[in-house]
């Protein structure tokens, strides 16, 4: 008896989560609950889910051992997509308990798409749409896309990027490709990217991130590649629907209470945090009385001196930080927490999320460590040496001067 309670005990222990996991497991079932088995979106929804768990068996045995307790169409569709995630995996038993329980309500491999239905989806499979993001240092992000044309046999080829400040946006359509040639398109771009490899993303998230693109893109006028490329993304496109990290990992009800747990200098590692430059211009008044507070004139505390410093930096985040501009600084984190997360740095990627989650809401972000460090970073790139001279200033030790002219420690 003992043995046999050691056994379940461990099989328990084998299936426990963290409670992010746990969250993001309810998530994914309250969004299976809702899904038309039939339905056009449930299959991207799943290829979906199937990409983001596919380094993550636990999570993904946990989800059909949810299922398989209540079986329905939707929860046995689900479990054949996610089967081959979890049968090379050590959570192999919880498959086979699940496999039983589906078996149990009738549902059988043999229910599912008979075999003519199987070969006109590998001829689909052969035809589908593909499409990946780059992380590359001097682009925001690179999109490629692989998409098969109106007429039959060949895809186009699609690329995007951004460059010289937002001042460039480079679009590439190639016509009559194959498969062959965007997977050496894919290593050719791999050599560059963070990580040496492109992330597999929905087209509609590819779409939506053109879209985005084409938005902070401060050039004018427009080409046919620019224009080829807005219709052909444009048939993918949803803008109701929030970018894809937002079906990967749950949100985080009010960030602001997690600033805390956020290392800066660890977060931005290979991150090209040039797109979120402030610019000179703006930052010119701040920096004027970020000045004026070294002034020999001005006799106040220094502890008072530092408040009134730190007010500044808070002040310049809260009105510079608005409207488009905090916009961009939305996305670009939303897509860098998405990256980590598949990339598997789920540390950094709770930190990016946090962020995001500050920005997207309507919270100020005043208090947003990130913000902050990218308004002192902007300052300090642009009069280099000033804040540094500042802090090494307050390090200092102060001397005191008599009326007679006598320097006190």
């Amino acid at each position: 008896m003992n043995r046999k309670q050691s056994a379940i005990k461990k099989e328990k222990e084998d299936l426990s989560l963290t409670r992010e996991e746990s969250d993001e497991l309810q998530m994914i079932l309250d969004r299976l609950c809702v899904q038309d088995p039939e339905g056009e979106s449930f299959k991207g929804y799943l290829q979906s889910l199937h990409d983001s768990l596919t380094a993550r068996p636990l999570l993904a045995a946990a989800i059909i051992d949810q299922l398989s307790r209540n079986p329905s169409e939707t929860g046995f569709r689900t479990f054949k997509n996610l089967e081959k995630i979890i049968e090379v995996s050590r959570y192999r038993r919880s498959l086979k308990q699940a496999a039983y329980r589906f078996l149990q309500k009738g549902f059988t491999p043999s229910e599912q798409t008979a075999a003519p239905e199987k070969v006109i989806l590998i001829k689909d499979e052969q035809r589908k749409a593909i499409s990946h993001m780059f992380i590359v240092p001097g682009t925001i992000w690179i999109v490629s896309a692989l998409v098969p044309e109106a007429s039959a046999g060949g895809y186009s080829l699609v690329s995007a990027f951004l460059e010289d400040d937002f001042g460039s946006f480079n679009v590439r359509i190639g016509e009559r490709n194959t498969q062959k040639v965007y997977r050496e398109y894919l290593q050719v771009l791999s050599t560059h990217a963070i990580e040496h490899r492109g992330l597999e993303i929905p087209l509609w998230h590819a779409a939506r991130l053109f879209h985005d693109m084409l938005g902070f893109w401060t050039g004018s006028g427009s080409y046919d590649q620019l224009e080829r490329g807005r219709n052909l993304f444009a048939r993918y496109l949803d803008p109701n629907r929030k970018p894809y990290v937002y079906e990967l990992m749950p949100e985080i009800e009010t960030p602001e209470k997690h600033f805390q747990e956020l290392k800066i200098e660890v977060l931005f590692k290979d991150m090209d945090l040039s797109w979120l430059k402030f610019g000179k211009d703006e930052l010119s008044p701040y920096h004027e009385k970020l000045k004026q507070l070294d002034s020999p004139l001005l006799v106040v505390p220094r502890v008072v001196q530092e408040e009134r410093s730190v007010q500044l930096i808070r002040d310049a985040a809260a009105n510079l930080c608005v409207g488009a501009r905090r916009y961009l600084f939305t996305r670009f984190f939303e897509e860098q927490a998405m990256a980590l997360k598949l990339f598997g740095a789920e540390e950094r990627s709770r930190w990016a999320w946090i962020v995001a989650g500050n920005l997207a809401g309507q919270a100020s972000v005043e208090k947003n460590p990130v913000v902050l460090q990218l308004v002192k970073d902007s300052i300090e790139f642009h009069w280099p040496g000033d804040l540094r001279d500042k802090r090494e200033a307050e390090e200092a030790p102060r001397e005191r001067r008599t009326e007679s002219g006598i320097i006190l420690p």
